[in-house]
């Protein structure tokens, strides 16, 4: 049986679909998301980034003739500029994700249209989004960031919504939420990923679940205490069996951007023998040879993470070999003709690089709840078949009991009332009201305004620098806008007073009592105006490129590409200054340099 549940009064989650392709980064097989960027519109296969907020696409200079004739559909894809009509170009910037893990390269940043899925498939779309153009080999797939931080360039003032945050502000969706999981391709025939915006799918995931607070630090959200973690040699848990790796409590950040997990070094030791992988100091992984290979794959072992949060809940997450069991290739190794087998584990060099990655998210599924500054972590099930339920967040103060915040979707026979006869009720209505307003406004309005419209000459230039430094089209605003002179900002500044309002009214739990609506509300999204650190700068261009340090190679490719160093490894970059001491109901944009 068929049950569908549209919200009228309240906008309902986006369940974003998957390319239905496994591509492969160089560090394993991964389910995919399409993006669209540009007019017109340019596919490209992405991974999602759950600590970016931009969207990142291959530009063709990330793929020299060295890379082969398939680099193209390798990477996802490659955007043009030239190709697309609507792109509007900032400047060239340093992609700032992963420098503390030692990730380079620089991005062609621009303002362009963004749409989600295939062409035709319905996907919802923004004009004016952030889109960073790169061809680095460090990120080698594109990605679609989900954090809803603005970001500012050069100057201060001028913070550029992200794609989140834009659904939530033109209220097509509930909340400034999502639920994701990465997929796993060694489960059933490969699993694909999941993504939901403004809610969650609670077909992919357990019941058991533990909810954390956001770490204060922006850049650094999702960051949980990893309590233990125990391996089963044999698959079977059983007292005797059972062996620990770590038993000394670390705090690790959760981030799907990357594929590995990093891992103090005297842990990782305990890894090695563990499970016999061989440390490349050349391409810097572990290696899993042969005969080892085939014992791991025969006994399939079990690895356990237990995380805690501060409430001393704890859950336990069990991953099988197999989310283990990946083929590392170019450009993580340093043959394109090779391939190995080789087990997603890192060495940290510090406790800033202790990290949940990509693997990590095959077998957990994470939800972001921005609106009360709570992330939770469940388990992902894996039934023969899955059917989809799409349940919404709702923001504090919502009326939780509505049965029209909610969108329940199951796969099955047609319901008894047609969902085309629900749309043809909805438009007609519409029309009635759209009728009513036009005539108004044609019978009354018009005439008695005329004379002064004449009176006020429009600057069109000014109407034009507005939409291009607030990332609002002042000539095609959504249907709901009141007034030509609300911006971005303004609209933000607008929403951030209702939700002040509204501070001090306790939501209801998202997941049972693991959500507690009377910890008050998260201000994750408060005062855009405040900044902590300098806006990003231009990096040089072709023509005017510094003198590259000892550890730095040279900037290649218009700007774009930042190589590997001479040593094999990646060239470390310093951090982005992050003031983690700051006080944490106080927002402030993602920065670039």
């Amino acid at each position: 049986m068929s049950s569908t549940v549209l919200a009228l009064s309240t906008p309902t989650p986006i369940s974003v679909s998957t390319s239905q392709a496994w591509d492969n980064d160089g560090a394993g097989l991964w389910s995919t998301f399409v993006v669209q960027v540009g007019t017109p519109a340019q596919d490209s296969r992405v991974i999602v980034s759950t600590a970016g907020d931009e969207t990142w696409v291959v530009l063709s200079p990330g793929c020299p003739s060295s890379y082969g004739s398939n680099c193209a559909f390798n990477r996802g894809g490659v955007f043009s500029v030239d190709n697309s009509t609507s792109w509007v170009n900032i400047a060239l910037y340093e992609l700032d994700l992963e420098l503390n893990l030692g990730y380079t390269g620089n991005g062609q940043f621009g303002y362009d249209t963004v749409t989600l899925g295939y062409p035709n498939s319905g996907g919802t779309q923004l004009s004016k989004q952030i889109v960073a153009g790169l061809a680095t080999p460090d990120f080698w797939l594109g990605q679609f960031g989900l954090d809803p931080t603005p970001s500012n360039f050069t100057t201060l003032n001028d913070p550029q919504p992200s794609f989140l945050w834009t659904l939530r502000n033109q209220s097509m969706i509930p909340s400034t939420s999502w639920g994701y999981t990465a997929g796993a391709s060694y489960r059933y025939d490969k699993v694909q990923g999941s993504l939901t915006l403004g809610g969650y799918d609670t077909s992919r995931f357990s019941s058991n679940n533990v909810t954390f607070d956001f770490y204060n630090d922006v850049s650094r959200r999702f960051l949980a205490d990893l309590r233990s973690i125990t391996y089963i040699p044999t698959g079977v848990s059983t007292v005797t069996t059972s062996t620990t790796l770590m038993s000394e409590t670390i705090s690790m950040y959760i981030d799907s951007t990357i594929p590995y997990i990093y891992l103090p070094i005297d842990i990782c030791a305990k890894f090695e023998s563990a499970f016999g992988l061989v440390w490349d100091d050349t391409d810097e992984i572990y290696t899993v040879n042969s005969t080892a290979h085939a014992l791991l794959t025969n006994t399939n072992p079990s690895i356990t993470f237990t995380l805690a949060n501060t409430a001393g809940q704890t859950l336990d997450l069990v991953l099988p070999y197999a989310a283990f069991d990946l083929t590392a290739s170019f450009p993580v190794i340093s043959s394109g003709a090779n391939s190995t087998n080789y087990f997603p584990l890192k060495r940290a060099a510090n406790d800033t690089q202790y990290t949940l990655g990509r693997a990590f998210l095959q077998e957990a599924y994470l939800i972001a709840d921005y609106d009360r500054s709570k992330f939770t972590v469940a388990p992902c099930v894996w039934p023969s078949t899955f059917t989809e339920n799409i349940v919404a967040i709702y923001p504090p103060g919502a009326n939780h009991n509505s049965s029209n915040t909610t969108v329940t979707i199951t796969h099955g026979s047609s319901s008894s009332t047609p969902i085309g006869a629900i749309v043809g009720g909805v438009v007609g209505g519409i029309v009635l009201i759209l009728a009513a307003i036009l005539a108004y406004w044609w019978f009354v309005y018009k005439p008695k305004h005329k004379k002064s419209a004449k009176l006020e000459a429009p600057s069109s230039t000014t109407d034009v620098e507005t939409g291009l430094t607030t990332g609002v089209n002042v000539q095609d605003r959504p249907e709901l806008d009141a007034s030509t002179q609300v911006t971005e900002l303004s609209a933000w500044e607008e929403a951030e007073k209702k939700r002040r309002a509204m501070s001090e009214i306790a939501g209801t739990p998202l997941l049972g009592h693991e959500m507690d609506s009377h910890a008050g509300i998260g201000n994750e999204l408060d005062s855009p105006q405040v900044f902590e650190m300098p806006a990003r700068e231009p990096v040089g261009s072709e023509l005017h490129t510094p003198q590259p340090s000892p550890r730095q190679s040279p900037i290649l490719g218009e700007g774009l590409i930042s190589p590997r160093s001479q040593s094999g490894g990646r060239s470390p970059l310093s951090l982005l200054s992050r003031d983690s001491s700051r006080d944490p109901t106080r927002e402030y944009t993602r920065n670039r340099r």
